[in-house]
């Protein structure tokens, strides 16, 4: 499978700040990817590298093989979509989805009419004058209907409700199944779209500190619970504190593989390991450190 977008040695300061330390990633093609992070750890900033509407301070980027400094045709290749990517609000939603399906050469007008009849949007009203969450169903329509090789939401359920999202992430998949290509989502409703993805890739502080497939890291996060004692025999829990402490039990969040050792002790010891969703490896790989 080719790569889509690869991302070597990305790094961007702002005045003092670190936004982005060496960020080195593979978007592979035909793949659903989740960006996840906190606000404020470079998510954005890294896409707008991506997209050309920032200058990295040091690193290289290639679209489909090709450096996007040396011939910006390539970024035609890419949609993104986000709600304030626009810049005047008085257009009309009829004349917004005119500009988008002029630059993606893919875009699908009849896919626009029906997604615009299902969730009830009038394409003669003012931009402006719309509620959040149409705004968000809009530039979600947009990236749907654009087919693009590489399509990206940066968080597009802002303002959606629960059945809004639900119908979001179906159209997601329906489309992915059609016409498959990269489509990179980031977001911080991290439950929501679990069941969506195939990669994961997780930053916090500037950094990638997990990127790998959903079905690996599902094989590999746990929560692990016993007797301190028992637990302590563990080789993947040495140098590691406890997640909660209930008298002489603890419970442990482990993202690994068990050696030989760990797995015979599991075994035989009154040590019990459970299944960590996404969100949970989440919380716990980014959570700050308490003195």
């Amino acid at each position: 499978m080719g790569i889509a977008v690869k991302l070597s040695n990305i790094s961007q300061n702002f005045k003092k700040q670190v936004v982005l330390n060496g960020v080195s990633i593979n978007f592979e093609e035909n793949k659903i990817y989740g960006l996840l992070g906190k606000n404020g750890v470079g998510k954005t900033t890294l896409l707008n590298i991506m997209t050309n509407q920032l200058l990295c301070d040091s690193g290289n980027i290639e679209i489909l093989g090709v450096n996007p400094k040396t011939n910006s045709k390539i970024l035609e290749n890419i949609c993104i979509v986000r709600e304030r990517e626009f810049i005047d609000e008085d257009f009309r939603v009829k004349d917004i989805f005119d500009i988008y399906s002029y630059f993606s050469e893919n875009y699908d007008k009849e896919l626009e009419k029906k997604l615009c009849n299902i969730f009830d949007i009038n394409k003669k009203k003012f931009y402006r004058k719309l509620s959040r969450g149409i705004k968000s169903m809009i530039t979600n329509i947009i990236g749907i209907c654009s087919n693009s090789p590489i399509t990206i939401f940066d968080e597009p359920t802002i303002g959606l409700d629960a059945s809004n999202r639900q119908e979001f992430y179906n159209l997601i998949l329906d489309s992915y199944m059609k016409n498959p290509r990269t489509i990179i989502i980031s977001t911080h409703l991290i439950d929501e779209i679990e069941s969506l993805l195939e990669n994961v890739i997780i930053i916090d502080k500037g950094k990638v500190i997990l990127d790998d497939s959903l079905e690996n890291i599902s094989q590999k996060s746990f929560y692990i619970s016993g007797k301190k004692e028992d637990l302590y025999k563990l080789e993947c829990l040495r140098d590691k504190s406890p997640y909660k402490v209930f008298g002489s039990n603890e419970i442990y969040y482990y993202y690994g593989n068990f050696s030989e050792s760990d797995l015979n002790y599991i075994d035989i010891l009154d040590i019990e390991i459970e299944k960590m969703s996404l969100q949970d490896l989440f919380i716990n790989t980014t959570k700050k450190e308490v003195y």
